[in-house]
């Protein structure tokens, strides 16, 4: 693997859904593949910042982070 490559393994899960099948609470987890250190979490936010810490992208601004948590989220949502 090169070294600027940074490998994680995300798992999502419907926790809780209302009587029509709509999720009401997501949990999930985040495996870095490189440290096999993992993060479970019931926001996106925490993927974003274990994302930020393991590959080293503190630096980083927000602005493209908010953008790729917000897709997830959409993403998630039209599937409900």
């Amino acid at each position: 693997m090169e070294e600027d490559t940074q490998s994680f393994i995300v798992r999502i899960w419907r926790e809780l859904v209302d009587k029509d099948g709509r999720a009401l609470l997501w949990r999930g987890s985040i495996n870095h593949v490189g440290s096999n250190q993992r993060l479970y979490f019931r926001d996106f936010e925490s993927v974003v910042e274990f994302i930020r810490d393991k590959a080293d992208l503190k630096a980083e601004t927000g602005s493209r982070w908010k953008l790729m948590l917000t897709r997830i989220q959409h993403r998630i949502n039209l599937k409900n």
